[in-house]
């Protein structure tokens, strides 16, 4: 194979790869933690890359338990890296931590103290485009840093399986755990007897490869990136034309985003309404059952819209009682009616519970209509409305 066809296919993999998107979380745990994000998702636009923002306290403590904090993070969002800031005096440091291989970015910039000065915007910059550079470096699969490698637990010593009142296997608090500064790693001694747990090791560059190449035990989970599902449990009300009021009640739904679109099914439960006249008492109720497709746009750290398409079906049913005696109710019945149309949604979300409201526009294809038959003619007494509108508003649970 020629270089230039051996460079063609290296840039047509690489293209690939980089098409598939993928999860990063960035930790916001200030105002300056969200003006950075701003700078990063600007930086990082056209990377295939979704920043998940996870709102909380900050990765604060030991490097180790920062990473361990980092590392538990990114399996509950199914993520591939997770990024946070510490500030230190004047300076902010910003940290990529990435799971396939274990590895751990770290760049530094001067930003001063007041958020949007000409110093502080200037860092923020700087750090934004070293950020972009390991985000960069973890889609591509070759990402930068140190490898972080979890050391197995030391055997216990002769005095700690003799000692009365020990408890093998116990696990000495967070601070005990071994503390790394700069790549060189200390180990503390175990007082009283207590057993060691496994140490997290910051390894240098050579012998940090070799350890990926042997195998990191990364959870299987960070190889899939860009996943989530969610819950959603709420209320909608509709205008149907039926009577002045519409239709009410309760929402089910569950969701799924593979890549950049959301799938859900949901199920609709109706208040069955009464409607009356002269002649008849009639009960109608409607149950809908559909599956939607849609893509969130306009994305901010909390917010963001999504528009799309779904399709279903509505059970209506009905019970007739007469109240004149020249009129003869007809027997219970149901009957299936196609329901397909646009939906906009909007979510905030929070760190594992959002709320969520939509508006749908809603097509009924063979919906029923009520009539008397009086003296072998048909009077209606409704059609409905061939669209509706129908408003949503629902508890999201992320799983």
């Amino acid at each position: 194979m020629s270089f230039a066809a051996a460079v063609l296919l290296v840039a047509l993999s690489s293209s690939s790869v980089a098409a598939e998107p993928w999860t990063a979380v960035v930790r916001v745990a200030s105002d300056e933690d969200s003006a950075l994000l701003v700078r990063l998702r600007g930086q990082s636009s056209d990377l295939a890359v979704r920043l998940n923002v996870s709102p909380g306290a900050p990765f604060g403590g030991h490097p180790e338990g920062a990473w361990l904090a980092a590392e538990r993070l990114a399996e509950r969002h199914q993520a591939r890296a997770v990024l946070w800031f510490v500030r230190e005096g004047g300076d902010v440091r910003v940290q990529v931590a990435e799971f396939v291989s274990r590895r751990l970015f770290t760049r530094a910039a001067r930003l001063g103290q007041a958020v949007g000065s000409l110093e502080w915007s200037t860092g923020a910059e700087a750090l934004a485009l070293a950020a972009r550079s390991a985000l960069r470096a973890v889609e591509a699969g070759a990402p930068l840093g140190d490898v972080v490698e979890v050391a197995p637990p030391r055997p216990p010593s002769a005095d700690a399986r003799l000692k009365p009142g020990g408890v093998l296997g116990a696990s000495p608090p967070l601070d005990d755990v071994a503390a790394v500064d700069g790549g060189a790693t200390t180990r503390p001694a175990h007082a009283g007897g207590a057993a060691p747990v496994a140490e997290v090791v910051m390894a240098p560059g050579r012998e940090g490869m070799a350890a990926a190449r042997e195998g990191s035990g990364a959870p299987a989970a960070l190889a899939r990136p860009g996943r989530g599902m969610w819950l959603a449990v709420g209320g909608h009300a509709a205008l149907d034309g039926y009577t002045r009021t519409g239709h009410q009640g309760v929402a089910v739904g569950v969701g799924f985003q593979p890549g950049r679109l959301r799938l859900r099914a949901q199920v609709l439960a109706s208040v069955p309404r009464r409607l009356r006249d002269a002649r008849t008492a009639l009960t109608l109720g409607q149950h809908a059952a559909s599956v939607w497709a849609g893509r969130p746009w306009a994305v901010t750290e909390r917010w963001d819209v999504e528009a799309g398409l779904g399709a279903g079906a509505v059970l209506f049913t009905r019970r007739t009682q007469a109240l004149a005696a020249e009129v003869e109710a007809a027997p219970p019945g149901s009957m299936l009616a196609l329901l397909v149309g646009p939906e906009l949604r909007a979510r905030w979300m929070g760190a594992r519970v959002g709320l969520e409201a939509s508006l749908a526009g809603e097509v009924l294809l063979g919906r029923p209509e009520l009539h008397y038959a009086i003296d072998g003619n048909f009077v209606s007494r409704g059609a409905g409305w061939a669209v509706r509108p129908r408003l949503g508003l629902a508890m999201v649970v992320f799983l």
